[in-house]
């Protein structure tokens, strides 16, 4: 399904077909929001998803209310669905977006580079040694986070499929100490846990789910994740460096395609490339200051802030537009090849 949702992402609705916004389908699947917001009457919608960006849209369609709509993706790409027309203000994710946004006809002033928003406490100071203690780290190592799991496991498989057969090269690392986290899914940690014991694999540590993750990325060194837009984020906004596994795909691709150029990750889509990228960071791991150092040009830990400042600003300052039963339009040449 992946390469099909790839078609999807880069080639139908992100040339020059576009959605503009409409509220033919909220009555029908999304009336009860549309009565919340008649009766709430907010003063502004920001919204971190496409359907609910579209729902926002419709409910003040249907409403006649005024309020401000800002759309916030959470990816460092566009997808074509977003309610281009109708949105009052997109927040990008970096400088790059607006050269996505701006042929799709939003016009400059309704699009603000906040970065995309995230937790707090990344731009705080941490005592990595005491953090290390907590969690039984080695305090003389590299901490090398490995992320196989979160609430679900299914989106993982792939990653996992990948990381596993370089399990017999983890000892090799004698510079280094693993950290999988395997999130909500338990079977899986336990798997890890006898595989790396059957195998005398002494330098790692296995977790499921951490309430404190944001202390223990700062007081790691290096990230191997899939590129989801959240996750990539909060990692620069650690400064925490990255590998990024797997092929990429739709959202993921421009995920990857972003923190890459800038030089705060690396790329990995087979076990043999893993292998090879954790050998490069093992003998040279000054090379890690080097991608912490560009992260910099995209880090945005104050996102939220940012996002909800720019939103309150034009609240009293919009007009709802006219009620559309649906709008597709022909916009402007992509910014890339479709």
């Amino acid at each position: 399904m992946s390469p099909v949702y790839d078609v999807t992402w880069h080639h139908i609705f992100t040339g020059r077909i576009l959605w503009g916004g409409a509220s033919g389908w909220s009555p029908v699947m999304f009336w009860k929001f549309t009565d919340l917001v008649r009766e709430r009457r907010p003063i502004a919608i920001i919204a971190t998803h496409i359907v609910a960006a579209n729902c926002a849209v419709a409910a003040r369609m249907e409403t006649g209310q005024n309020f401000p709509i800002a759309c916030v993706p959470t990816d460092y790409g566009v997808e074509g669905l977003w309610p281009h027309l109708y949105t009052d203000l997109f927040c990008a994710a970096d400088d790059f977006m607006i050269k996505e946004l701006l042929p799709r006809r939003v016009p400059r002033d309704h699009i603000a580079v906040t970065g995309i928003p995230v937790r707090v406490g990344f731009d705080e100071e941490h005592d990595t040694v005491a953090i290390r203690e907590r969690f039984s780290l080695p305090q003389d190592k590299m901490i090398a986070l490995v992320m196989a799991g979160a609430k679900y496991s299914e989106p993982y498989f792939p990653f996992r499929r990948i990381v596993e057969p370089m399990f017999g090269e983890l000892s090799n690392f004698l510079d280094m100490h693993f950290v999988f986290l395997a999130g909500e899914d338990y079977t899986y940690a336990e798997h890890l846990k006898q595989v790396f014991k059957e195998r005398g694999i002494t330098n790692v540590s296995v977790f499921n789910y951490v309430e404190d993750m944001v202390d223990l990325m700062s007081a790691s060194d290096l990230i191997v994740a899939k590129s989801g837009g959240l996750a990539v984020t909060e990692c620069i906004c650690a400064r925490l460096p990255l590998i990024l596994v797997g092929k990429s795909y739709g959202q993921e691709r421009a995920n990857t395609y972003t923190v890459t150029r800038v030089g705060a990750a690396l790329e990995a889509e087979t076990a043999k490339d893993l292998v090879c990228q954790l050998k490069r960071v093992h003998q040279t791991p000054y090379i890690l200051d080097q991608m912490k150092e560009k992260g910099e040009v995209i880090r945005r830990p104050n996102s939220a802030f940012d996002v909800c400042v720019a939103t309150l600003d034009l609240v009293g300052k919009v007009t709802p537009p006219k009620k559309h039963f649906m709008k597709v339009y022909i916009g402007g040449k992509p910014v890339h090849a479709r």
